[in-house]
């Protein structure tokens, strides 16, 4: 059987814990590395749903995105949501993988790399090698910004995707940094993509590419990096299936996007 620091160790052959951020928080943070991995459970956030399916499956580890315990933490009490959900982990013998920053570091397999894939980029390489985040490709043959749009509500899986500095031309090169990645937009611009696809953009730095060829495309936090999640679960499949191992993995089905439109 697979013990917690076994899937530390294939998750860390495939984006190394090392390349995060030094302000983020990765890695094992609820649990004992020495237990026994009966299932595993994907998700980008723990919370009470995910916990809930947790609990009502045969997974007690939890693998996330974006890390439960990120900045300092003096208490841990059910006055406050972070303490009720690290209680119930804990008293339930659940255990926390966060892989964030260094999933998006990951040109290989990470998830930038993912959405590439899925839009059809052809030579692709890192938008910046200095710091490591970002993708740029290129489709063989441009398309509109119509059939770009068309394609990326499917690849995504919404029906609302926010543009910024449209051109009416043809779209070749294109960028992209999931999540919240408006650091990187001037990397974008160096980069002569036509597009930047990325998320969480304010109404300020969708201005600052007013005068330059660059189109931003907003397509959603939550649908940047969800969609990653599956081929999340393959790659740990295929790294279980090659030491002979084999559980139950599962992308969860209870977490939903933060935002609702009416």
């Amino acid at each position: 059987m697979a013990t917690v620091n076994g899937i530390l160790m294939m998750i860390d052959r495939l984006a190394p814990f090392k390349t995060a951020e030094s302000w983020d928080n990765v890695g094992l943070l609820v649990g004992d590395q020495n237990a026994t991995v009966n299932g595993i459970l994907l998700a980008l956030d723990v919370t009470e749903e995910v916990i809930t399916e947790a609990l009502l499956g045969p997974y007690n580890l939890i693998i996330t995105h974006h890390p439960i315990i990120f900045g300092g933490i003096k208490s841990v009490t059910t006055s406050d949501r972070t303490g009720r959900l690290l209680l119930k982990l804990i008293e339930n013998g659940v255990s926390v993988i966060a892989a964030h920053t260094n999933w998006d570091r990951s040109f290989e397999y990470g998830i930038n790399r993912h959405i590439a894939n899925l839009y059809g980029l052809k030579d692709v390489k890192m938008l910046n090698e200095d710091h490591g985040f970002g993708i740029i490709g290129s489709f063989d043959t441009p398309i509109s910004i119509e059939a770009f749009s068309g394609k990326s509500k499917a690849i995504f899986k919404t029906d609302y995707i926010k543009f910024s500095n449209l051109h009416p031309r043809p779209i070749k090169n294109v960028s992209i940094s999931s999540g919240a990645s408006s650091d990187f937009i001037s990397d974008a611009i160096r980069s002569g993509a036509d597009l930047y696809v990325t998320a969480d953009l304010k109404y300020h730095e969708a201005q600052s590419v007013i005068g330059t060829a660059l189109t931003l495309v907003d397509v959603g936090h939550f649908e940047s990096e969800f969609l990653y999640l599956e081929r999340f679960k393959d790659l740990l499949e295929e790294s279980l299936s090659g030491e002979n191992l084999h559980m139950p993995i599962s992308v969860t089905k209870a977490e939903k996007p933060v935002f609702q439109y009416l």
